[in-house]
């Protein structure tokens, strides 16, 4: 059993989270609870829980506080995040920590429960990596090894060539990320697999690394088509496990002393690993690694604009609003056009798609009848961008989660695109609303949509614009709303600006029109047949 503590400062959230999950039957304990960050630090180093689930809000010390805390003695602490909707960015920072995961409050079964069953993967994963470092008898060959790769110290070099017999015209490290789902056997398997086909026929020596195996390789791999036939051998040896495989291989050196340098490049390119684009070895020389790609998180490619994510929001928004799968899957190659070229890494580019997905979905919940829906849909998909191995897996997880929540919204409407165009504009007056971005997301040209536009409603567009908000400021107004509020209501930041167009379409000012209609509704009708 793997051991949980679960810490809010709502106890009936503590005390439904213990209650409503039948924790055993997923391989889990609640050996405690925490109702403060501060309580929370104290349980830690008293229980050593495997997996902490901690809100990430809370009076005094912040789940994030007790999450950099934790880390500084426990780097490799497993923590699930709770949060309101309202917290995403707090959310997202905290899963920019390598968090394992986010859920959204108020907490559903089935998420919590599918996110216990892939760290319980994640958990046996890591046990089975300590059982096989710690029992198995290349252990020491590994350890000579890692003396090649890490150790500076001078003459470790020659001292290892000459205990490994390490007399080879070239050395070429290739490393191999693997991730698959638990199984105690399958990782020894795996490598005595790999060692058969390597270290006993004298082609390289098969070691252990942080998230997978690497080949000290006599063989060179210097070109694509090797890459791909290195790739596919190393497929059909692990075949018969369900694995996904990553793999990247540093520049061939002449000898053992450089031998770091080539892993090092390997290690910089399978930092990469989320841009990879096809299943093969990637090469050292392919594309930008390390510190570049570091540096382009932070800054971005020289020479690439920062992109604006509200925008991008924006247009996801009116996509998803009209329900058109065509209009989503154009904003999302957007999106990959823009957001990738900018960020770079793996971290960035997810958070900065969570972020557009947040701020349109956001938009959605608040003009939408669907809102449960949107919302479990929202959850999900933000979780499911943190767990996503390549940016294509990425890609098709994003299509295929809003083409459901279009469905769910009734979506895949037939209706000719002025009709979708008219109903938009209608259901979202205050919107910062121009022809050339709905030209856009409908795929049209705006000069042509406009005269479309024109006929099919007898309006320049910026006029019919104009009425509707004017009618829906009617409406506000007659509500009882002041003027300054129904102007930013109806997409006028200026209020003398909204105030000469009301005047203009209306006939008199917003003031005037408010006062008549609250002198017209405050008339009392005649009395019948009072006696005077």
């Amino acid at each position: 059993m793997y051991k949980v503590l679960l810490v809010d400062d709502e106890p009936s959230i503590r005390e439904g989270l213990t209650t409503i999950i039948e924790w055993e039957k997923y391989g889990f304990q609640v050996i405690g609870t925490a109702a403060s960050g501060r309580e929370a630090l104290s349980r830690f180093e008293e229980l050593e829980p495997d997996l902490t689930i901690i809100d990430i809000r809370m009076p005094g010390m912040t789940g994030l506080e007790v999450i950099k805390e934790v880390r500084r003695n426990h780097p490799s602490s497993h923590f699930l995040i709770l949060s309101g909707y309202a917290d995403f960015d707090y959310a997202k920072k905290a899963i920019s920590y390598g968090v394992d995961g986010y859920l959204l409050k108020p907490v559903d079964e089935e998420e919590i429960i599918g996110e216990l069953e892939r760290l319980a993967t994640v958990l046996t994963q890591e046990r089975e990596t300590l059982a096989r470092l710690a029992g198995e008898d290349t252990a020491y060959r590994e350890h000579q090894i890692e003396a090649l790769l890490f150790d500076s110290l001078e003459g470790a070099g020659s001292m290892e060539e000459d205990s490994l017999g390490l007399h080879w015209p070239h050395y070429q490290i290739v490393l191999i990320e693997i991730h698959a789902a638990p199984d105690l056997q399958r990782g020894s398997g795996m490598k005595r697999k790999l060692i058969e086909a390597f270290d006993h026929k004298d082609r390289g020596i098969v070691f252990s690394f942080h998230s997978g195996l690497g080949l000290l390789s006599k063989e060179m791999t210097t070109s694509e088509s090797s890459a791909r036939n290195l790739y596919d051998e190393l497929e059909g040896l692990l075949g018969e496990w369900d694995i996904h495989m990553y793999g990247a291989a540093g520049e061939p050196v002449h000898s053992t002393a450089e031998i770091a340098q080539s892993y090092t490049q390997a290690n910089n390119v399978l930092g990469e690993r989320f841009l990879f684009t096809e299943r093969r070895i990637i090469l050292w020389n392919e594309g930008e690694t390390g510190e570049v790609a570091s540096e382009a998180g932070v800054e971005g490619v020289a020479g690439t604009p920062e992109p604006d994510e509200a925008e991008l929001a924006d247009k996801l928004y009116y996509a998803l609003d009209i329900r058109s799968s065509d209009s989503v899957m154009r904003v999302l190659g957007e999106m990959e056009d823009r957001l990738v070229p900018y960020h770079r890494t793996e971290q960035a580019i997810k958070s900065a798609f969570s972020q557009v997905f947040s701020l349109a979905i956001n938009k959605l919940v608040a003009t939408n009848q669907h809102t449960q829906s949107i919302m479990q849909e929202h959850s999900v998909l933000i979780n499911e961008v943190y767990h996503q191995f390549t940016l294509s897996d990425l890609k098709v997880m994003t299509a295929e989660h809003l083409n459901r929540l279009i469905q769910r919204m009734g979506g895949g409407s037939k209706d000719t695109v002025l009709k979708q165009m008219i109903e938009f504009i209608q259901r979202n007056p205050g919107e910062n609303l121009k022809l050339e971005v709905l030209a856009e997301v409908f795929n049209y040209n705006s000069s042509y949509l406009g005269k479309l536009f024109k006929n099919h409603t007898g309006e320049y567009f910026n006029v019919f614009l104009d009425k509707v908000r004017m009618d829906k400021a009617k409406e506000l107004l007659d509500e009882g709303l002041k003027v300054h509020q129904v102007s930013a209501r109806v997409g006028y930041a200026n209020v003398d600006y909204f105030h000469g167009k009301f005047k203009k379409y209306v006939g008199e000012s917003p003031s005037a029109y408010k006062q008549a209609r609250f002198l017209s509704q405050s008339k009392e009708p005649a009395g019948n047949g009072e006696e005077e």
